[in-house]
């Protein structure tokens, strides 16, 4: 696990590339506190931070081949290296240390761009091809590592994290005032979108090919996208719940290689109680559990310390206070880059530096709800607003399109979904922040409703396939958006910022491949609930009722924010120079917040993304 950063700018000789480079390294410094690594020339540089997980002697980067004509600079882990590396070695290549890592110059030597397809892990990597005198950078299949870049003319940059990039003297701060309001209303910018207008995201499951030389005009090669096209051919549950728990258990396993100690980040529900369960049947000794919560009846910790118990684990807890998110907002903001509207970075940051004392990897439970149809009842719901709509659309030639700033009276609403494309209108149900209930938009104005509305078709057309079915649909829509752009930056995120290393074996390529055979039926019957597969494997573990709520560290913010928090967060959302409130309109986001107050609206994650905006801007000198 480290961070990564490179450059092509043919305007630097070697010495002024590696003072840019150690700029860029430095900033990422809490990724990787083992130690750097550097490979400078005119013209080009590539650099890594490292934190040491596998062959902590010998694992230094840049790796190369046997002739130093291909080398790599890699953030991240190959789970299946050792299966890979004996199949090179028999092969004919020689390898010179024990890491993962130095599986990949010599894969990408036998197979070239077409070695994707044999890795399972995550990664975010710049490989360095002498030969063909290019720079091939990639993220993983799923987006668990992330990767920015920027360019300007015939230079480019990338990095693990977008501080990075701002080191540079050419790298622009302008930012992207539409990213904004996508933000405000979806808690998260789908790639290649980030809040800068010159920076990008490279999207989960895509390569750039970058010419050493003559570098102009390129796009993102996709090599991998999940789809639910193929008719299903393992549709009875109990062959299901065989072949799954056979592929966990390989998982697992693979995630557990390490040279140094691995714990789990355990909550209350289904997914960490899976990795938990068989994380300790498969390792010797006591398993390390840890937790934070909240107090109350919402709270964590006692669904962990249950779990803990079941399993025999050595279990530690913690629990935070508001206190403690007022004087962590700040760090939230720096470690996430780019502003995320999930509370839960809030925990995963605490609960990684409580585990940061006893290990330097953690396993965790995300990728279920996306595979496995976790998130019940919000898909029962939009799947049942969606074939409504369907019905609905065979009278759009006969309804005037409706004004999405207009009045939402329930005929207005009538319209507005009557004109939307399936695409479109699943874009809009996961709308979490504002403009909220449709039946009341707050803090938006009439030209922004009708932007948003636009830009839900925009959207729609990156991050919608349709699949075979509806749930299958929403499946792959939340997989490549909100699963790669939310959920995983904000692990990612706030692991490294507490310098741990988070691996997540549910969201395996083998076992997305299986969940990909399964019917709809498997994952979440009619009536709830949902990951029924995934609840009849970890049935047969414990023997008992799978019924536990899904919480996933519910911070209570509402309570907070109309609390002890008010103060503080009032003071910064309506500040004189509140970076939000030149965008949105100052009377109606003081509506909003009144209502919030008096408990007619429940905006308290919107609130908090502003809020987090706020702190980030000023925190990133954009103010």
């Amino acid at each position: 696990m480290c961070g990564i950063a490179g450059f092509i700018d043919p305007s630097l000789s070697a010495e002024e590339g590696a003072a840019h480079l150690q700029r860029m390294l430095d900033l990422l410094a809490h990724r990787g506190p083992d130690g750097a690594g550097t490979h400078v020339a005119p013209g080009l540089g590539l650099g890594m931070r490292r934190l040491s997980i596998i062959d902590l002697e010998g694992g230094w980067q840049p790796i190369w081949n046997e002739n130093e004509t291909i080398g790599v600079v890699f953030n991240g882990e190959i789970y299946n290296y050792l299966e890979l590396r004996r199949e090179l070695i028999a092969g004919g290549h020689e390898f010179r240390t024990h890491t993962d890592t130095e599986v990949l110059v010599h894969l990408y030597e036998q197979l070239g761009d077409a070695m994707f397809a044999r890795l399972r892990g995550m990664f975010a990597f710049a490989l360095l091809d002498k030969n063909r005198n290019r720079v091939l950078i990639a993220r993983d299949h799923f987006g668990q590592k992330p990767l920015y870049y920027t360019t300007s003319g015939e230079r480019l940059a990338f990095a693990s994290e977008l501080k990075s990039l701002l080191a540079l003297p050419w790298v622009s701060k302008e930012r992207d005032p539409e990213a904004f309001l996508d933000y405000v209303s979806w808690m998260s910018l789908p790639a290649p979108r980030t809040h800068f207008r010159h920076i990008r995201k490279l999207p989960a499951g895509c390569f750039l090919s970058l010419p050493l030389k003559g570098l102009q005009s390129f796009e993102p090669h996709r090599y991998w996208r999940y789809e639910l096209n193929e008719v299903p051919d393992l549709t009875a549950l109990e062959p299901a719940v065989e072949e799954l728990d056979a592929v966990l258990t390989d998982s697992v396993k693979m995630h557990l290689r390490a040279d140094v100690p691995v714990g789990v980040l355990l909550s209350s529900g289904l997914d960490s109680r899976v990795v938990s369960t068989y994380a300790q049947e498969l390792q010797e000794g006591k398993m390390q559990t840890f937790t934070v919560g909240f107090g109350g009846p919402e709270s964590e910790t006692q669904g962990a310390a249950t779990t803990a118990a079941e399993i025999k684990s050595q279990h530690h807890g913690l629990e935070l206070t508001s206190d403690d998110l007022l004087h962590n907002i700040e760090k939230i903001a720096w470690h996430l880059d780019e502003p995320v509207g999930d509370p839960a970075a809030f925990a995963v940051l605490k609960v990684c530096e409580l585990a940061r004392g006893h290990v330097k990897v953690l396993l965790s439970g995300e990728g279920s709800d996306e595979l496995f149809a976790g998130y019940d009842t919000r898909y029962l719901g939009m799947m049942a607003t969606l074939q409504r709509s369907e019905k609905l659309r065979r009278f759009a030639p006969l309804v005037p399109p409706a004004d999405p700033a207009s009045r939402p009276s329930r005929w207005q609403r009538f319209g507005l979904r009557t004109h939307h494309t399936r695409a479109s209108e699943a874009v809009t149900l996961r709308i979490e922040g504002l403009p909220g209930d449709v039946r009341q938009p707050r803090g938006l104005n009439a030209d922004q409703l009708r932007h948003l509305r636009q830009r839900a078709s925009t959207i729609a057309e990156s991050v919608f396939q349709p699949q075979r079915d509806v749930l299958g649909s929403l499946l792959t829509l939340d997989l490549n958006w909100q699963l790669a752009e939310s959920l995983l930056q904000k692990a990612d995120k706030m692991s490294m910022g507490a310098s741990i290393e988070l691996r997540t074996p549910i969201l395996d390529l083998r076992v997305a491949e299986l969940a990909a055979r399964m019917p709809s039926s498997l994952k979440l019957p009619p009536a709830g609930p949902g990951k029924l597969v995934l609840r009849h494997c970890l049935s047969r573990k414990l023997h008992e009722p799978l019924n536990r709520p899904k919480r996933g560290f519910p911070v209570p913010l509402g309570d907070w924010f109309r609390g002890p928090l008010r103060e503080p967060v009032e003071a910064t959302i309506f500040a004189r120079d509140s970076a939000c409130l030149t965008i949105l309109d100052r009377d109606l986001m003081r509506s909003a917040w009144n209502d919030f107050q008096t408990g007619t609206w429940e905006g308290e994650r919107t609130l908090y993304a502003l809020w987090l905006y706020e702190v980030w801007q000023r925190k990133f000198s954009l103010a």
